[in-house]
C-alpha cells in the first residue's frame, strides 16, 4: 500500500490530525506559534471538508470556555495556543479538569515573558502543569500527527474523562519542515472512534449540572477523584500506544529509551532537543562514554515505575530542562526524576542543567562537554548559557 508521506512541519501536521478528527467545535484565539492551526482549521471549514463548527473568539481564555461549553454538552472540543496564550486561559484549564472534561489542548511551547520572547521554553507548559490536565510532550513533526490523534482515545476513556495537553515546542517543532506519514481518513476516524460522551448536558432526559458549589465535605472526595482519574491516564495511554502501532505500525512508550542498555551516563529530557541529543550520545560513545537518553514522552501524570526503570541502570543522570526554575531549588523535570529515586539508599548521581531558554541555542558539542565534565558540575542547577 502507497504511504501518504508529506514534507510538512508540525502545524500542518497538527491541523491534518484535527482534521481527521473532525471535532463538533473549535475555539481559538490566534498566537505565535500556532496561529497557523486555526487558519488551517477554518478553511477547511469554509471549504466544507469538515462539518465542524469553528468559532474565533475574542480572547484564549474565551477559547477555552467555548471548549468547555462544547465538552459539556457532550461533543468533542479541540484548542491550540502558545505561552501568553495558555496562561490566559489558566482559570479555565482548572475548570476543564475539575468538570472532567476530555477537551483536546495543542500548545506549541514559548516562554512567557517579560522579556518578551516569541521563541521556544517550557515556562508557558510548566506553569501549568499542576493544573490536572494530562500533558504529551512531542519531539517532532510525527509525533505531534500521532499524538494529536490519541488524544482523544486516551482523555475520553471511562475510567479517565480528563482534558489533555499536546505539546509541541515553538519552532523548532511547529514550523521544522520533515517527512511525515499519515494515516489515511478512513483509518484514522476507525482509530479515533465515536465521541464516548457521559453525562452530556443536552441529554434532556437525564438532567446534569457542571461547575457546582461543593461544601467542605464534598470538595477534597471529588478532587481525589478527579486525581484517581488523570493517574488512570498512565496506562490508557500505553493502551492507545499500542493500539495506534496496529493502525500506523509507529509503536511508541510513555518512556522512551534511547541507547540506555549499557548506558553509564544519560540525559532526561522533554521535546525537539531530544534530537540534538541523539548526535551528543553518539559524539559521546565514539570517544568511549556510553551515553543514552530518556524521554518521558508522558510528563502528567508521570509513570514513576516506568521512569525508575528507564533509568535505574546509569549512575550518572543529566536532566535538562528548558524552564526557569523560579527559586525552586530544581526545575521541574529534574524534581520529577529526584522523586523516583526518593527511598532509594543508592540513588545515580543526579545533575539539573538549564538549556535553551528563549531558543537560546543548544549545540551537541556543549552536551557532549557537560557530559565529560559531570563530576565538576554543581549541585545547584548549571545553566547553559553564554
Amino acid at each position: 500500500m502507497t504511504k501518504d508521506l508529506r514534507s510538512i512541519n508540525g502545524n500542518t501536521a497538527v491541523a491534518e490530525a484535527m482534521r481527521q478528527i473532525n471535532p463538533d467545535v473549535f475555539g481559538f484565539y490566534p498566537i505565535t506559534p500556532t496561529s497557523y492551526v486555526g487558519s488551517a482549521f477554518s478553511k477547511y471549514v469554509a471549504d466544507g471538508v469538515i462539518d465542524s463548527e469553528y468559532v474565533c473568539a475574542e480572547s484564549e481564555h474565551a477559547a477555552l470556555s467555548i471548549c468547555v461549553g462544547a465538552a459539556a454538552a457532550g461533543g468533542r472540543a479541540v484548542t491550540a495556543t502558545a505561552s501568553q496564550g495558555l496562561i490566559l486561559m489558566s482559570e479555565v484549564l482548572w475548570n476543564a479538569s475539575g468538570m472532567r472534561l476530555p477537551i483536546l489542548l495543542v500548545n506549541g511551547n514559548r516562554e512567557v515573558g517579560a522579556p518578551l520572547s516569541i521563541h521556544c521554553g517550557h515556562s508557558d507548559i510548566m506553569g501549568v502543569r499542576d493544573a490536572g490536565w494530562i500533558q504529551l510532550f512531542a519531539k517532532n513533526p510525527q509525533e505531534a500527527y500521532d499524538f494529536t490523534l490519541c488524544g482523544f482515545p486516551i482523555a475520553e476513556a471511562e475510567n479517565v474523562r480528563t482534558p489533555i495537553m499536546m505539546a509541541m515546542d515553538c519552532f523548532h517543532t511547529t514550523h521544522t519542515q520533515m517527512p511525515v506519514e499519515l494515516l489515511s481518513d478512513e483509518k484514522a476516524a476507525k482509530f479515533i472512534g465515536e465521541t464516548l460522551q457521559k453525562n452530556p448536558l443536552l441529554d434532556i432526559e437525564n438532567p446534569v449540572a457542571y461547575g457546582n458549589f461543593d461544601r467542605p465535605a464534598y470538595f477534597m472526595n471529588h478532587k481525589k477523584e478527579q486525581l484517581e482519574g488523570l493517574e488512570n491516564a498512565v496506562e490508557q495511554t500505553k493502551k492507545v500506544f499500542k493500539n495506534f502501532a496496529g493502525f500506523s505500525g509507529r509503536e511508541y512508550k510513555v518512556i522512551e529509551e534511547i541507547a540506555t542498555d549499557d548506558a553509564e551516563i544519560v540525559f532526561v529530557a522533554l521535546g525537539s532537543v531530544i534530537g540534538t541529543l541523539e548526535v551528543a550520545i553518539k559524539k559521546l560513545r565514539e570517544k568511549g562514554i556510553k551515553a543514552g537518553i530518556v524521554n518521558p514522552r508522558l510528563f502528567r501524570p508521570l509513570p514513576e515505575t516506568d521512569l525508575r526503570e528507564a533509568l535505574n541502570p546509569a549512575k550518572k543522570i543529566i536532566v535538562l530542562d528548558r524552564v526557569y526554575p523560579a527559586g525552586a531549588k530544581y526545575s521541574p523535570l529534574a524534581e520529577a526524576v529526584f522523586s523516583v529515586f526518593e527511598n532509594e539508599k543508592n540513588r545515580p548521581q543526579i545533575k539539573n542543567v538549564i538549556y535553551g531558554l528563549g531558543s537560546h541555542e543548544t549545540p551537541s558539542d556543549k552536551l557532549v562537554e557537560i557530559a565529560e565534565n559531570f563530576s565538576e558540575l554543581n549541585e545547584k542547577p548549571v545553566w547553559l548559557c553564554d
